[in-house]
């Protein structure tokens, strides 16, 4: 008997050291709302490191017959992502386009969504890679995994207001170094568009 408690506790530490590693952060933002988009329909977005003192990228957007999401570096002053199609009229058709700093090339990818009661499965798919985001009614945190191998890569939670003011504002974990930060970037404001946004408006 004792002996197979003694096996289930180092199972059980084993699992969560596991766990432990696996969720490492390895790096995190701040990504706040610029202002209400009252005079534009859609939200910039500033990202900044997590003691919310540096600027590290800029999100502006632009809205005529598509959506339009650019990315920039703010440090290096370049842009470094770009997402454009519908996502905030009941419509989803979103495609991107990426720049991957490890093949110093621009990869294009697709981002498609499916609907079903109290929740939102968003699908990305870039570089031969299928990352998986699941959005449920009151829950705020959305966590990005790689559908395979199943690996959690970041996860974005909102603040609640009387946290963050009137304007809406996120904080992103990343724990990997395998995808640049544009792959998380750009779908957390394709989410707040599809999703908080729309809320605002109702």
């Amino acid at each position: 008997m004792l002996m197979k408690l003694n096996l289930f506790l180092l199972l059980s530490l084993i699992l969560a050291i596991k766990c432990a590693k696996s969720e490492t952060v390895v790096r995190s933002y701040v990504v706040k709302e610029d202002k209400p988009p009252i005079l534009k329909p859609l939200t910039d977005f500033t990202a900044y490191d997590s003691r919310e003192k540096d600027r590290i990228y800029l999100l502006r957007t632009t809205s005529t017959d598509i959506d339009t999401i650019t990315l920039f570096d703010y440090r290096a002053r370049t842009m470094i992502g770009n997402a454009e199609g519908e996502w905030t009229n009941g419509i989803f058709n979103v495609s991107l386009s990426i720049y991957d700093p490890k093949s110093d090339k621009w990869v294009d990818g697709i981002m498609t969504l499916v609907r079903s009661f109290l929740s939102y499965t968003y699908k990305l798919n870039w570089n031969n890679q299928r990352l998986v985001m699941k959005s449920k009614s009151f829950t705020k945190t959305i966590k990005i995994y790689n559908e395979s191998p199943d690996q959690l890569l970041a996860q974005f939670r909102y603040r609640s207001f009387w946290r963050s003011g009137t304007k809406y504002k996120y904080d992103l974990k990343i724990f990997t170094s395998r995808f640049p930060d544009a792959i998380f970037l750009l779908p957390l404001a394709i989410v707040h568009h599809n999703e908080k946004l729309q809320d605002d408006k109702r």
